[in-house]
């Protein structure tokens, strides 16, 4: 049973609208001013007040913060309904940009009574059932009851609502893009865009035209206009990965974006109002980049209005088996195959293992499992596949008087590792514990031919 309170200073305005939503079947609860309602809402709950705008000691308006506050204990504000007189209907538009949810005016009958409450009750029920479905696929692919998994929900719980910057670090294959996704989805934002971008997959130009757009003929080839990821994101979340690879060149440019809410198109001359929330990511030590010169230091503490770490997955073993099956059973329905089953024994071996490439790591290993076990049962042979077993196992060994540096070491560990991998690089670079636009970089660096 819905609970409403009827806040209005007229005793027949109560007694009609306690008597009609009393037949109802909600529980009716009057009174007569502003102080008795703020009385009545610390003592208990209401599912929705009908509140009178002309009121003996406050305007309903200016009562509105202390009807819609907090209680602390996560439960949703009630939806405020406004009750005024036609001459004061500009008053009741301006309290419903004050989170009113609708207004009712005098004289009202009976039937409009009972219709305006029960549309704005029904609009709760839907708002609540939305903002669980929401939560549901904010944390569908977090997987995991651990400690560390739980403390991670309840700070996204936490910071979902805000509008606030949020880095979110981490290393590599952690899941920090679902991390962004669930704050993104447990958000104000979730109905709007959610763009991801790779700050370390473009350069120069092509990247500062991706984030802000750019005019028809701003460079070469760029025969039409784009509006670039900040506007696209216009209203929802823009997610920055790899934001550590952002080009030194292009980080002002950013950070004038996250300061003024404003971007300058590639060969624009205004700028453009935008309201997108900002997420960025990285498995970098960002604070060592500032240090070294290659990060601004003022872009950093912009970014880091609020830091959200992802936990390694060695840190939780004990989410391990639950990933398992549940990267199992997804990649025997990609193979079209039925779902198998994993052995104690086999979870007990992936328990043992350090998981440098983290989630992204078992990822594969399960379905390379799925995809090459004879039967519809995963076993130790099925998950040990061709990782190293141990730090040491690319190694080169010393001969003679000649040191290997630590360059030629990588250098040897990644021919190793892509060999082990026959070439793959996603699964190479996930191995190795990093994402596969470093891996390219690598190649480049140390004269290998990439794909």
């Amino acid at each position: 049973m819905s609970a409403i309170l009827v806040v209005d200073d007229e005793r027949g305005i109560r007694a009609l609208c306690s008597d009609v939503l009393g037949r109802a079947g909600y529980e009716v609860e009057t009174v007569d001013s502003a102080a008795g309602a703020v009385a009545a809402v610390a003592r208990r709950r209401f599912d929705l007040i009908l509140c009178d705008i002309n009121l003996p000691d406050q305007d309903g308006v200016s009562l509105l913060p202390k009807l819609l506050a907090p209680r602390g204990d996560d439960t949703p504000p009630p939806a405020v309904l406004l009750i005024t007189a036609y001459p004061s209907i500009d008053t009741a538009v301006r309290g419903m940009k004050l989170g009113a949810r609708d207004y009712i005016g005098k004289p009202f009958s009976p039937d409009e009574l009972r219709l305006v409450v029960r549309r704005a009750l029904d609009e709760d029920e839907l708002r609540r059932a939305h903002g669980e479905l929401t939560k549901r696929l904010a944390y569908g692919s977090m997987i995991g009851d651990s400690p560390a998994m739980q403390q991670l929900r309840q700070t996204i719980d936490k910071v979902a609502p805000s509008d606030a910057t949020v880095l979110i670090t981490g290393e590599s294959g952690t899941g920090k893009e679902l991390v962004a996704r669930a704050l993104h989805f447990a958000g104000r934002r979730a109905s709007r865009a959610f763009m991801p971008v790779n700050c370390g997959a473009l350069v120069g130009t092509l990247l500062d035209s991706e984030l802000f757009g750019h005019v028809r003929g701003a460079f070469t080839g760029a025969d039409t206009a784009k509006r670039g990821l900040f506007l696209a994101a216009d209203g929802g979340t823009l997610f920055l990965d790899e934001i550590g690879e952002l080009p030194l060149e292009l980080q002002p440019k950013l950070l004038r974006a996250l300061q003024d809410g404003e971007v300058k198109p590639v060969g624009g001359t205004t700028s453009i109002r935008v309201d997108a929330r900002v997420i960025a990511a990285t498995n970098r030590a960002l604070e060592e980049a500032c240090k070294a010169g290659t990060f601004r230091e003022d872009l950093y503490y912009r970014l880091a209005v609020i830091t959200i770490e992802v936990p390694p997955l060695r840190s939780r073993p004990g989410d391990i088996a639950l990933l398992a099956r549940h990267f199992a059973e997804e990649a025997a329905l990609r193979a079209e195959k039925s779902r198998p089953a994993i052995t104690d024994a086999a979870i007990a071996h992936l328990q043992a293992h350090t998981w440098p490439g983290n989630v992204r790591e078992l990822e594969n290993t399960i379905e390379r499992a799925v995809i090459l076990a004879s039967g519809d049962v995963i076993d130790v042979a099925d998950v040990a596949g061709p990782r190293p077993a141990t730090a040491s196992a690319g190694l080169t060994t010393f001969t003679g008087d000649h040191v290997p540096t630590l360059d030629e070491l990588e250098r040897t560990h990644i021919l190793k590792v892509l060999e082990l991998c026959e070439g793959q690089k996603t699964k190479a670079a996930s191995m190795l514990g990093i994402n596969r636009t470093t891996l390219w970089k690598k190649l480049r660096q140390y004269g290998i031919e990439g794909d």
